[in-house]
């Protein structure tokens, strides 16, 4: 009898399991939603983790929030976990979608809009107005897959016949956009391109910063950093996560964490829309 009392549960269980469904198996799974420098002190953020919470919930795709240091890091997790979501740059996700079917959710609006600039900065007092002004000397960037902080400012400078690797004496690789402002601040680093909407919430944290550091150009607008998806995330779950981040702002948690993201929403579009990072990639590794 008391091998019985254990053996009926344990049967119980199994015969439960055995009627689940795939899809009902699979949605049991827990997957990662993955960052790597879209936002201030990304690895210590908690607004990130609140805003995986969220989006599992409200999308029914149970999420868990992972760090990455670097663009190509948060590439390889969703191509070695293709159910798993990332909050990434749109740089590499034109060139993730051509090589790994990335498939692109949603996009952000920044000041209403769902494009940003990429800042070449430098400290008050230089007496450069350019980013060719520097030549010879430190530039700063956070990612060499950035489209703000390598891209653009490298298509900028071959527009102008000048190539990035050979006009500066040294590439300082810092690893994250409040890092280059950093090292500019510190006198590390001479010139910097940075992501505007960084710029915008290191300014909010570090107001004494304001009126150290100097916008000399702002190169784009560019298509802003998107929300993607791992080639099989369903479409209906897909579906389902869009229907989410847009009508976030009319959630009152979703709406409460947009502003804590200095953000106004979300927006959908088609994968065309990263067209001129493409057209740029295209013509700097030409």
């Amino acid at each position: 009898m008391q091998l019985l009392r254990y053996f009926f549960p344990v049967l119980s269980l199994i015969l439960v399991t055995s009627f689940l469904s795939i899809d009902e198996l699979e949605a049991e799974e827990t997957h990662s939603l993955v960052f790597s420098g879209v936002v201030l002190e990304q690895g210590n953020n908690p607004l990130l983790k609140q805003f995986s919470q969220w989006l599992a919930k409200q999308a029914d795709y149970p999420l868990t929030t992972q760090f990455t240091d670097s663009y190509q890091g948060l590439s390889d997790v969703l191509r070695e976990n293709s159910k798993a979501l990332a909050w990434t740059c749109g740089a590499p996700f034109v060139e993730d979608h051509a090589a790994d079917q990335q498939q692109l959710i949603a996009i952000p609006l920044f000041h209403g809009a769902p494009v940003y600039r990429s800042f070449v900065m430098t400290r008050a007092g230089r007496t450069e107005k350019t980013l060719a002004d520097f030549k010879g000397q430190v530039f700063a960037y956070s990612d060499p897959r950035s489209n703000s902080g390598f891209l653009a400012p490298s298509y900028a400078l071959k527009q102008q016949g000048i190539d990035i690797h050979q006009h500066f004496r040294y590439l300082m690789h810092t690893g994250l956009h409040e890092y280059s402002l950093e090292a500019l601040l510190a006198g590390q680093a001479d010139v910097a391109n940075i992501d505007e909407y960084v710029v915008d919430e290191y300014f909010k944290a570090n107001p004494d910063m304001k009126d150290k550091l100097v916008i000399l150009e702002r190169l784009g607008p560019f298509p802003f950093t998107p929300i993607v998806a791992g080639k099989d995330v369903p479409e209906s779950t897909v579906v389902r996560l869009q229907q989410a981040l847009v009508s976030m702002r009319e959630d009152a948690q979703g709406a409460t964490m947009l502003k804590q993201f200095g953000l106004d929403g979300f927006v959908v579009k088609p994968v065309s829309f990263y067209q001129p990072i493409a057209d740029m990639l295209n013509a700097v590794h030409q």
